[in-house]
């Protein structure tokens, strides 16, 4: 076990089963190659990226899908080749996130993700250099923008089933009798 004194979650000991090893650190971050992901709260997407190489500092990390359903990582295999991944299904995508003091203004670092192989517990954070991602894209817009689609979607289902209930009988031919 290791036993590390963090800012935010006081004392905590962590298994070395559970370290994830970020041999080249995060961007602004090089020295930093030692953490541990954290919940957040039970039922929260959110979860907490905590150094054990300076317990002060923590990131919050979430899953971008959960916002942006067309979000799409493209890397070489020569970026992730470090990380040593033997299937696609084994890489595990998060972004950073910074909220605000006014979280509707809560944004993720969509042009920078984080790759995690859960499997042999290595990371990497990756700098998408063939996208329109943004280093702070807004969370909270996203949704919206994702609501409204769903719920636009939503009328437009409702608007072609009510023009099929209510369709007109074709029109009675000339030689037809009543």
């Amino acid at each position: 076990m290791i036993k590390v004194h963090t800012t935010r979650f006081g004392d905590i000991e962590v298994n070395q089963a559970d370290v994830i090893e970020l041999p080249h650190g995060l961007i602004g971050f090089p020295e930093l190659k030692k953490f541990i992901l954290l919940d957040h709260d039970k039922d929260s997407p959110f979860k907490w990226l905590q150094s054990l190489d300076d317990g002060s500092i923590a990131f919050v990390i979430i899953n971008p899908l959960l916002f942006k359903s067309d979000y799409f990582v493209e890397v070489t295999e020569a970026e992730v080749s470090d990380l040593e991944l033997k299937d696609e299904k084994d890489a595990v995508i998060s972004v950073i996130i910074t909220i605000p003091s006014d979280p509707n203004n809560m944004t993720a670092n969509l042009k920078a993700p984080l790759i995690f192989n859960l499997q042999n517990r290595l990371g990497k954070q990756v700098i998408l250099t063939n996208s329109e991602y943004l280093p702070r894209h807004n969370i909270i817009e996203e949704m919206k923008k994702n609501a409204t689609a769903a719920e636009t979607q939503q009328v437009q289902e409702m608007v072609d089933k009510t023009k099929e209930e209510t369709k007109l009988p074709g029109k009675k031919k000339n030689n037809e009798t009543k």
